[in-house]
């Protein structure tokens, strides 16, 4: 970025300047008296946001009441240095704000946001996500959008994506457990099973997703389908929203940070399979206690009996 897209670059000590976005909110670009940058949000019913519980690494939140009966909320940057993350930041409070007429349901918002910069600005900036682990993520929302909600619901959707969380399966619905897995289409219709819990499940019955995938800029990220997962999100709450953002920097993606290593990919093909009994996979019940991590390659292609219609589920 340049000084021409910097918004504090030109402006004198102790000024504020306001955010000119189509918004009733009251939201200013300014420089403290030290010429440090910050972000001002002002509003009528004041701020539940506790600055003590909320801490973003170099960020400092400040609450004032002006004389007016004005509550305002500034968030100061320690390091110059550090101001893109930080534009990104209030770029990113500022679109939240465009969602609400109410200063009540935009404060709840913003506080929920500043969470989940909290976490973000834990991780370090340089992490990247590798193509493998964005190959996973992607063929996880897509199954999310394109399978699970279309059959429980958005809500429902969201709540029952258990894969970031833990080694079990990837979504734990009511009447149905799914695993998804992805593969290159290049390398071969395999599936790579990363624990002995993947395939065994107390609930049945239990499905395998298999998403064959392409590189290519013809194709979508993850950050597409995510955007077409909060459209659906947005017709519910502010809290579906959280739990989603939640799941996603737990799965370690996080926009800011990944977004100039983001591949695009291509479904070549989708199959399933109904994870049976006699299903090739290593049983929990096969594994002797002493052995605590197991880890092996299933060859799909070899599978075609247990293979279904997604149509039929």
């Amino acid at each position: 970025m340049t000084n021409d897209i910097n918004p504090w670059a030109k402006m004198s000590t102790s000024s504020q300047r306001r955010i000119d976005f189509q918004t009733q909110h009251n939201l200013f670009w300014v420089k403290d008296f030290h010429g440090n940058y910050g972000f001002c949000l002002q509003s009528m019913n004041g701020f539940d946001i506790d600055e003590n519980t909320i801490r973003l690494r170099g960020i400092s939140i400040l609450k004032r009441n002006t004389e007016k009966g004005i509550v305002e909320l500034f968030l100061i940057l320690s390091k110059k240095e550090d101001w893109e993350i930080f534009l990104t930041l209030c770029e990113d409070l500022v679109a939240v704000t465009k969602n609400y007429h109410s200063d009540i349901e935009m404060i709840c918002a913003i506080e929920n946001r500043l969470k989940r910069w909290q976490q973000l600005l834990k991780q370090e900036k340089s992490q990247e996500l590798t193509i493998e682990k964005q190959m996973g993520l992607f063929s996880e929302l897509l199954c999310l959008r394109d399978f699970v909600a279309k059959r429980a619901g958005i809500k429902q959707s969201i709540i029952s994506w258990v894969g970031p969380e833990s080694d079990k399966q990837d979504f734990l619905l009511e009447d149905i457990v799914i695993e998804v897995k992805s593969h290159r289409t290049s390398k071969g219709d395999f599936a790579h099973i990363s624990s002995q819990l993947q395939l065994n499940s107390e609930k049945e019955p239990l499905y395998l997703f298999s998403y064959a995938l392409t590189p290519s800029e013809n194709g979508l990220s993850i950050e597409d389908i995510s955007k077409s997962i909060r459209m659906q999100i947005n017709r519910e709450s502010n809290d579906l929203i959280y739990q989603f953002e939640n799941k996603l920097m737990e799965y370690g993606y996080f926009l800011e940070f990944n977004k100039e290593s983001l591949q695009k990919f291509i479904v070549d093909k989708l199959k399933v399979f109904h994870v049976s009994d006699t299903f090739p996979k290593i049983s929990v019940k096969d594994i002797r206690s002493q052995i605590v991590a197991v880890k092996y390659t299933i060859d799909l292609s070899q599978c075609s009996d247990y293979e279904v219609e997604i149509q039929s589920l």
